[in-house]
């Protein structure tokens, strides 16, 4: 059976796979696809990390002090770290796909790579933010008070609060990096998994 006849005689239940094939090479992925609009929130998410970092730049400069500038530099590091990847994502989602075949197995790739990514970046952030915690726990100290570094350290009060903002707020922001991430990407992964599991279940058919 010729892939025109396989087309044809397939009737999707999902309007998100409308269109997403069409007889012949070439296919092109509508906009609307579950696999661009993942492309698209790669990029907003990459736009939003860059400019973050350049900001945390900015920061470092105008404010050298060592606690600032390592949580400021270990942020910005695991900005990179994850950025980076991101890139590679979005410039492996194409609009075009020379078939059925090359379109599931590139839903599948993406899928699984995006998946893994946004548990990396989970995990790397436990270690992330009690780091950056601290580092802004100093900054608003220094901006608060105006007293340096060494000076806030002779203090209890700054001393002993600074444990239990990290105890406090690390686990907050976690389950806020963990909605943020579902947020962008958990509806689109859902949908891109259910035309993954139709391909599959159309691939047996045939």
């Amino acid at each position: 059976m010729n892939e025109n006849k396989n087309w044809q005689n397939w009737q999707p239940v999902d309007k998100d796979l409308e269109g997403l094939l069409r007889p012949g090479f070439a296919n092109r992925l509508q906009a609307n696809h579950p696999l661009m609009k993942l492309k698209r929130n790669l990029l907003i998410n990459i736009i939003w990390s860059v400019v973050i970092t350049l900001i945390y730049v900015v920061l470092i400069i105008f404010f050298p002090v060592w606690p600032v500038w390592l949580a400021l530099a270990i942020t910005s590091i695991f900005n990179i770290a994850t950025v980076w990847p991101a890139i590679g994502f979005y410039r492996e989602i194409q609009p075009e796909v020379s078939s059925s075949q090359g379109l599931l197995q590139q839903m599948k790739v993406q899928h699984h790579a995006i998946s893994a990514w946004g548990k990396l970046q989970l995990r790397l952030a436990l270690f992330v933010y009690p780091v950056a915690t601290a580092g802004g726990y100093f900054l608003g100290g220094i901006l608060g008070s105006g007293r340096t570094v060494d000076e806030l350290l002779t203090q209890k009060l700054f001393v002993w609060v600074l444990p239990i903002a990290i105890i406090v707020l690390v686990p907050l922001s976690y389950l806020l990096a963990k909605w943020m991430f579902r947020k962008s990407f958990g509806r689109h992964l859902n949908a891109l998994q259910n035309n993954i599991q139709s391909l599959e279940a159309l691939d047996e058919e045939n």
